[in-house]
Formats: C-alpha cells, sequence, structure tokens
C-alpha cells in the first residue's frame, strides 16, 4: 500500500534547530496525533521531554517545547511503500522524498540539523549533499532499536559501571549529549 505523509512540517520561528525523521508509523488505525506518536511506543518524545525538562504528552506540549527550544521537524519521506508491515526504517521504500517539508525548513538557516537514523541520514545527504550546517545522527527513538543498542560497547561500559540501566538510559543520555551540547544552543 502505497503511504502520503500525514503531516506537515513544523516551522516555529526561530528555529535554530531541524530533526529530520523518516516516516510516520501507521499503527492500524492512524498515524497518531503528531510526529513520533503513531505506534505510541516511539520514545521520541518522551527522550525530548526528559532532555528539555517540559512536558511533552499533548500535541500543545509538544508544540510548545518545539518553539520554545527553536526545533523546527520534518521528514525525509513524503510518499512510501512498506517492505512489510511494521513501522522499520529498513522497511520504507521511500518513493518520494519530501522536498518541500526539508527545502522550507532549511530555508529558515538552522544551525544544526538532527537526523533520527542514519537510514535517514543517508537519505537527506543523498538529495541535499552539501547541508552547509553542522549534522549529527541521534539514536533511533524507535523502541526496534533496542537490540541494536544493548550490542554497542559503550552502552555494555556504561551498564556495567552502572551509570545506565536500560536503553531508554542511554538513549536518553545521547540526546542530552547531542542537544544540550550544541554550542549553538538555544
Amino acid at each position: 500500500m502505497i503511504e502520503k505523509h500525514p503531516f506537515p512540517y513544523f516551522l516555529p520561528p526561530f528555529a535554530q534547530r531541524l530533526i529530520v525523521g523518516s516516516f510516520p508509523c501507521f499503527n492500524g488505525r492512524d498515524y497518531g496525533e503528531w510526529f513520533y506518536s503513531g505506534s505510541g511506543r516511539n520514545e521520541f518524545w518522551r527522550l525530548l521531554s526528559d532532555v528539555f525538562n517540559m512536558p511533552a504528552q499533548t500535541l500543545n506540549e509538544r508544540k510548545i517545547l518545539c518553539e520554545h527550544h527553536g526545533i523546527a521537524l520534518t521528514d525525509i519521506a513524503y510518499c512510501i511503500e512498506r517492505k512489510a508491515n511494521n513501522c522499520a526504517d529498513a522497511n520504507l521504500r521511500i518513493l518520494e522524498i519530501n522536498h518541500t517539508g526539508i527545502t522550507t525548513c532549511l530555508a529558515a538557516q538552522p544551525r544544526i540539523i538532527y537526523f533520527t537514523s542514519r537510514f535517514v541520514e543517508r537519505h537527506f545527504l543523498k538529495h541535499y549533499p552539501q547541508p552547509h550546517r553542522e549534522t549529527r545522527v541521534l539514536l533511533s527513538p524507535s523502541p526496534a532499536a533496542n537490540r541494536h543498542l544493548a550490542s554497542l560497547v559503550e552502552y555494555k561500559q556504561l551498564r556495567a559501571a552502572q551509570r545506565i540501566n536500560s536503553p531508554y538510559e542511554y538513549r536518553r543520555l545521547k540526546y542530552r549529549q547531542a542537544l544540550l551540547d550544541d554550542p549553538h544552543n538555544a
């Protein structure tokens, strides 16, 4: 089945950061209320809430968090086909890049672009090979990435040292480093 992106890009005034995801997860009924909420298991909003110490449970709270911290949101894909019935990035066949969302957000001159996975980064750089700004790859907020995280040497070392106790705590640490150690922090 071919799917078109259900949400427009989000571009608050004075956006200093752009987070580019892949494509919303269809939960069998809908795509959820907004970006990264369809499966109900994606940890994106919980991570941002913890990192910025702001609530992000409702659509309004999510928009306020993004506005307050200058975060624009869009996805790499506008039109996709799923190879299987799940939300994994590896399952997506991109039929059309989300040029409108990406070029509009890039025109706002964010200082840094974050990708929610290597998959997203690879597709972005294929179509926008010289973004002329700093880029960083975040750990995937999808629970499907937990097995990969648990295999990382750093994750194992932090667990052994009892500095973290779960894949979520590792993600939160890495999101804090990526988002709060930003030299252009808004």
